[in-house]
């Protein structure tokens, strides 16, 4: 569909047999275009690392070796905080939502008595008073507000409605290190703080930790890293999860670490069986590992916040780049400060694409847009090319703005969709661009 269409949906309940009442119902359906015409750039460019890793530079053991530190350090960093690092104001931000018109899965208006009850529920008043440390048992969410309740605006724009969930804070892999603000007042959520994201997490899905894990978990250990997406793991053969790329272990007495929680909520350690995709981290960032990671995440379905273990712009960024030890964080503008940032504003599109071109070093850059980031791999026919996750092409026509639907991670150029009629020259990335991440 290229324009808004209004459908009026009637439903008719019968009431015994002699009377009826009408109810009319508004759905709005957004100006998303779902077709078979792939921007050119699909086409022209390949859709696979091999032709742009030709003359990477490898970056030397001295140089991973800082990256590792930095990266433990940081992926450890909620199990050393002695509190919160962020305010109760801060921390209650998705309460605003309350103040403008939010519609549910069923694309009804979410009620104010819903508002009144999950910000009772969320239990603000006893922020920071548990400071618990804790860790991810499984693959899991961290929402904003605690419900697995989805949040949409208005249906009826393009980029709003289904994928968008504004109560998806991010996903979160199993192993990873938390701190424990509070819970909620029915004790089925636990507000908590990862190494690069807060939010609301199901209680079923972590478990608290002792010292003694802690020291089990942590110290004198070598540390390994998932390299493939999506595999299985096994306890005695027992299915645990399904495993993310660059997800990371311990190794404890000659088997891959995770934790187990018991009725309690108390966590304890659990070896599991041995597993091929699961090697010594960091990998060495050299052509083989880049073709070997990138490969695996070209054409993965977009996914807002990481819904439905997917990846947006700034998860793919961040997974492909942790095998190697950057320790990325998890929004597009906390990336920008991972590196050298050089602004590109006020510079024209062809200033841009020079500045780009001469500074940016492929594999180790981010462009960045504001809410959007992505990859930079090297240029094409002295076209910049990018890596990224985008849900798809803006588009305008009389007046009314629209995407052509990708919703997948794709190489393209900066103005992508360009020769598609309706394309808006605004919008695009190229036009948008503020500045040049060299990470470091």
């Amino acid at each position: 569909m290229r324009h808004i269409f209004l459908i009026v949906l009637v439903f008719v309940f019968f009431i015994g047999c002699s009377s009826s009442q009408r109810v009319i119902q508004t759905v709005y359906v957004s100006s998303n275009k779902i077709d078979n015409q792939k921007p050119k750039d699909l086409k022209i460019y390949p859709q696979t690392p091999y032709p742009y890793t030709k003359n990477i530079k490898p970056l030397s053991k001295q140089q991973q070796t800082k990256l590792y530190k930095q990266f433990l350090k940081i992926y450890f960093k909620p199990w050393d905080r002695k509190n919160m690092s962020m305010s109760k104001k801060n921390a209650s931000w998705g309460e605003n939502y309350s103040h403008i018109k939010m519609y549910g899965e069923n694309y009804q208006l979410v009620s104010k008595k819903w508002w009144k009850r999950i910000i009772a529920l969320s239990n603000m008043s006893k922020f920071a008073t548990v400071k618990q440390r804790a860790i991810t048992i499984r693959n899991t969410n961290l929402r904003v507000l605690p419900s697995k309740k989805p949040l949409f605006k208005r249906f009826d724009q393009a980029g709003e409605g289904f994928p968008f969930d504004y109560n998806q804070n991010s996903s979160i892999t199993l192993n990873s290190p938390l701190l424990i603000s509070h819970y909620s007042t029915d004790k089925a959520w636990a507000y908590v703080e990862s190494s690069y994201v807060s939010g609301w997490i199901d209680i079923n899905d972590i478990a608290t930790v002792s010292d003694n894990l802690v020291d089990k978990f942590r110290y004198k250990h070598r540390y390994f890293v998932a390299i493939k997406d999506d595999f299985p793991i096994y306890k005695n053969g027992i299915f645990k999860d399904y495993v993310k790329l660059g997800t990371i272990f311990p190794s404890r007495k000659g088997k891959f670490v995770t934790v187990i929680r018991d009725n309690n909520g108390k966590g304890y350690i659990s070896r599991l069986d041995k597993n091929k995709n699961i090697v010594s981290f960091p990998i060495k960032f050299n052509r083989k590992n880049l073709n070997m990671v990138i490969s695996q995440l070209i054409g993965k379905p977009y996914g807002w916040g990481g819904l439905y273990g997917n990846r947006d712009c700034s998860l793919l960024t961040k997974d492909l780049l942790a095998p190697f030890g950057f320790a990325l964080q998890r929004n597009s503008f906390g990336q920008t400060r991972s590196g050298k940032f050089i602004s590109l504003k006020g510079k024209t599109n062809k200033q841009k694409l020079k500045i780009i071109k001469d500074k940016g070093i492929p594999f180790l850059s981010l462009i960045y847009i504001q809410g959007h980031i992505a990859l930079y791999i090297g240029t094409k026919d002295k076209t910049p090319l990018i890596l990224h996750s985008v849900w798809g092409v803006k588009t305008i026509k009389n007046g009314i703005q629209g995407r052509h639907i990708i919703g997948k991670s794709v190489i393209s150029s900066l103005e992508i969709g360009k020769e598609l009629k309706d394309y808006n020259p605004k919008k695009s990335i190229l036009h948008k661009v503020k500045g040049l991440v060299i990470l470091k």
